[in-house]
């Protein structure tokens, strides 16, 4: 894959927050400075009034926090770069970023005018091959506007999101507003090794002491743990959707609307 000279120039990191997790801010980047200490890349914070004091990390100020989707295209239209690379701020690198395989992947992404490329499959993976590196995400197919560790043309992101969504309502809905856009992209392999530290505003049991032993310290007085009930929980949800993940890619949206009772109804 060809190395664009211009990327580092033309693509922005842009963290995903608001004031009311800046507990999470300094544990976050302690994590992507250490895993990542060579990004190249201008790193972005999405903040409502709060700045957050890290070398190196530009803040963006929205104000008023109104929605996630109302924040995040108030926050883009201030970046200079054509296209922009989502963190959420509770998804923590654990581990180390190989850079000169993130550039060879996204130098062929912005050369070959790609609309979106996930970089963390997980269970999300490519539906359709492409090449050995990345494989195609169709129209149809469930979460493809996933925001994790994701890479977008930031006209097209602009234009599918909607004001007064949540993240999640983008990912359901966003991905049938996606369906318009052809050259969405997703890696088979994992580029970005991260952990999901909180739900629902507490912490991860697990992902809590994945992050001690790392030596990152969390403020656990002002956001709770899960208790291990909480936690019981989401280990079946997670499960639910790894069974999920073993459905053909075309039917996983009736599936899931299905199960979630109209909830999520893809429409």
């Amino acid at each position: 894959m060809p190395l664009s000279p211009n990327i580092k120039d033309n693509l922005a990191v842009l963290v995903v927050s608001c004031d009311k997790y800046s507990d999470l801010w300094k544990p976050f980047f302690d994590s992507f400075r250490r895993f990542w200490p060579d990004c190249p890349f201008n790193v972005y914070l999405l903040s409502n009034k709060t700045s957050c004091d890290v070398r190196g990390v530009r803040n963006i100020s929205v104000g008023d926090d109104i929605s996630w989707s109302d924040n995040l295209l108030k926050a883009i239209s201030q970046l200079k770069e054509d296209y922009v690379f989502l963190f959420l701020d509770d998804l923590f690198l654990h581990g180390s970023v190989n850079t000169e395989k993130v550039l060879e992947v996204l130098s062929w992404a912005i050369e070959s005018d790609v609309n979106y490329i996930r970089m963390n499959p997980m269970r999300n993976k490519p539906d359709r091959p492409f090449n050995e590196v990345v494989g195609i995400v169709s129209k149809k197919a469930i979460y493809r506007t996933s925001t994790v560790v994701s890479v977008w043309k930031k006209s097209v992101l602009s234009d599918l999101l909607k004001g007064g969504e949540s993240a999640w309502d983008f990912e359901v809905h966003g991905s049938v507003r996606s369906d318009e856009y052809d050259r969405f992209y997703a890696a088979w392999k994992d580029c970005f090794p991260i952990t999901n530290v909180v739900i629902k505003g507490k912490w991860r049991r697990g992902a809590a002491k994945k992050l001690k032993s790392l030596g990152i310290e969390i403020d656990s007085t002002s956001r709770k743990i899960m208790t291990l009930g909480e936690t019981i929980v989401l280990n079946f949800k997670l499960f639910r959707s790894y069974v999920l993940s073993l459905f053909p890619a075309k039917h996983r949206r009736t599936i899931k609307g299905f199960i979630l009772r109209g909830k999520y109804n893809y429409e």
